[in-house]
């Protein structure tokens, strides 16, 4: 068997062997310095992770949060306006009917019976201060002496209408009297009003107006 022989150059042995262990330990530094940075990197964020302190909770700064929609009014806690806290009107009170003045008139001073008459009711008020007037309480009826034969108040119904009168002004009403008798609650037969002279008056409570002669022919 024959044995190994080891090649040389033209250079000695121990130059070769020199020159590899040269090589060998430039490489096992370069794998030592690779390591240690690897373990230098993992540690420290570790390190960092660990020893990293709980951060206290701050409230949110004004800029950081979102904007909040605005409320109408005034806020809690601020002093009213002087809108808000000047006192109301007080209602206007009711006319009293011993301050109402009426006066009502006929379209014509004669007319057929059994037609249609045209008639105006004016409400004035006597009172020194503003007070309102429910003209739908007003009524006009036909009298043959003593004996009331028509009313507006017994077949027909006003509709609610209340106006406020200043002191001295008036207001108007409208009706139209259809010359038949009439009764309470617009019972029994409406019949035609017999030709003769009526009168004719406005109510509205207790206060009436001075009566108007009207003839039927």
């Amino acid at each position: 068997m024959h044995g190994f022989k080891l090649v040389k150059g033209s250079e000695p042995a121990s130059v070769y062997w020199r020159r590899r262990a040269i090589v060998a330990g430039a490489v096992i530094g370069l794998v030592l310095v690779a390591v240690l940075a690897l373990k230098a990197i993992g540690g420290g964020s570790s390190s960092a992770q660990g020893d990293a302190e709980p951060q206290e909770w701050a409230a949110p700064s004004a800029s950081s949060t979102l904007q909040r929609p605005s409320v109408v009014g005034s806020p809690p806690g601020a002093s009213p306006s002087p809108e808000e806290t000047a006192p109301s009107e007080p209602p206007v009170p009711e006319c009293g009917e011993d301050e109402l003045m009426l006066q009502v008139v006929a379209a014509f001073e004669e007319a057929r019976s059994g037609s249609e008459v045209p008639v105006s009711v004016l409400v004035a008020s006597g009172d020194d201060e503003a007070c309102t007037v429910a003209m739908d309480r007003v009524e006009v009826e036909l009298a043959a002496g003593e004996d009331v034969v028509y009313s507006t108040a017994h077949c027909d119904q006003a509709e609610e209408r209340t106006v406020e009168l200043a002191a001295g002004e008036g207001e108007t009403a409208e009706f139209r009297l259809d010359g038949r008798a009439s009764e309470a609650g617009c019972s029994g037969e409406r019949r035609t009003l017999p030709a003769g002279d009526y009168d004719l008056r406005a109510r509205l409570g207790e206060a009436e107006s001075r009566p108007a002669g009207l003839r039927l022919n």
